[in-house]
């Protein structure tokens, strides 16, 4: 019998944000491009299409308020949502304190009741000028946003409008492998693109750079909101370079800096791999053998694992998730990395069952 064509398939990905981050918006409209020009000439075969949807080119002018129109015009079918803010929450709507957070809201309901959309928030730590009363009620609102997200683990920082980019496409392709292998159920399809064990070197000094500046954070700087976004900071540095160092995953993670234990992590949410859950969740063991930042990136990196693994490693996730909620109770005050472990089974039941 003669095989059928294959279906062609287009991933939708929409991008919400307020009006100052214009810039990076262009910037993952030049992104899509050069991924569909890369899939078009390496792998025409697929028939793999990625297709950026925004109000800019999505929506036409209707009576009602520009987010009533939004709602309106675009469907709710988008498989990435990806969000964006940096000084500004933006313009309030009917029900929400901006156009960016009720979208980003009902993508999170929808989300809820099955495996789309995936969502990614990024944050841009570009420094500002002092602010005046109404930029300043904006900020206050940013972080306020950034603080309920965090708890989530659903956010990612950049240091300015030039580095978005590199920030995002990572996320981004790792979104896109999540969805095909999820769609293609394949048990074995672990990555898109060959593993590579090569190592580049000037990008593993940068990493360990980044592994001291993270420990020099902790040391000098008090407890509290500041440092931690600091952290995080350097956090999502280090997964930017985690393609590059991928390699050096298993010496990380022996290693007695805590600061390139965490890298491990970095280099696990980008790569998640069934032969490291369980070091991943003895992580939650908060404060006995790490500090609960490091707990928490490791239970996000639990979570990217039950999105991204096979179903065949169902039960090794379990077991894994099971170990480290037990750790994470011993410190029930931390409640972000009891509240990602509790959205990790519940991604894990949907995907598995009991």
């Amino acid at each position: 019998m003669q095989d059928l064509p294959k279906r062609s398939r287009t991933l939708k990905i929409f991008v919400a944000s307020p009006s100052d981050v214009t810039e990076e918006r262009e910037a993952l409209a030049r992104l899509t491009r050069d991924i569909n020009d890369v899939l078009a000439f390496l792998a025409p075969e697929s028939r793999l299409t990625l297709e950026l949807v925004r109000y800019e080119t999505h929506t036409s002018p209707d009576i009602g308020s520009p987010q009533e129109v939004i709602n309106r015009q675009i469907a709710p079918d988008y498989d990435i949502f990806i969000g964006v803010m940096w000084r500004r929450t933006g313009t309030p709507t009917a029900t929400d304190a901006s156009g960016t957070i009720e979208e980003f809201r009902r993508a999170y309901e929808r989300r809820k009741h099955g495996h789309l959309p995936r969502i990614m928030f990024y944050f841009c730590d570009q420094p500002i000028a002092i602010p005046d009363a109404a930029e300043l009620e904006q900020l206050a609102g940013v972080v306020r946003f950034r603080e309920e997200l965090s708890k989530l683990g659903l956010t990612g920082a950049y240091p300015s409008h030039a580095d978005f980019a590199e920030y995002v496409r990572g996320g981004l392709l790792r979104a896109i492998r999540d969805l095909l292998q999820e769609e293609s159920r394949s048990p074995r399809s672990g990555e898109l693109e060959p593993r590579t064990e090569t190592i580049d070197s000037a990008a593993n000094a940068e990493l360990l750079q980044l592994a001291a500046e993270y420990e020099d954070i902790r040391r000098t700087l008090p407890s509290g909101g500041p440092r931690t976004r600091r952290m995080t900071a350097v956090f999502s540095r280090m997964k930017a370079k985690a393609p590059a160092v991928r390699a050096l995953l298993s010496e990380f993670e022996k290693s007695e800096s805590p600061g390139i234990r965490l890298a491990a992590i970095a280099i696990l949410q980008m790569f998640p791999n069934v032969e490291h859950l369980d070091w991943l969740a003895t992580r939650l063991d908060n404060p006995g053998s790490e500090k609960p930042f490091v707990g928490y990136q490791a239970a996000v990196a639990l979570l990217d694992a039950v999105q991204g693994l096979p179903l065949e490693e169902c039960g090794r996730l379990r077991a894994a998730l099971e170990k480290a909620m037990i750790l994470a109770q011993t410190l029930p005050q931390d409640s972000d990395r009891l509240d990602v472990l509790a959205m990790a089974q519940q991604e894990l039941f949907r995907r598995c069952g009991t």
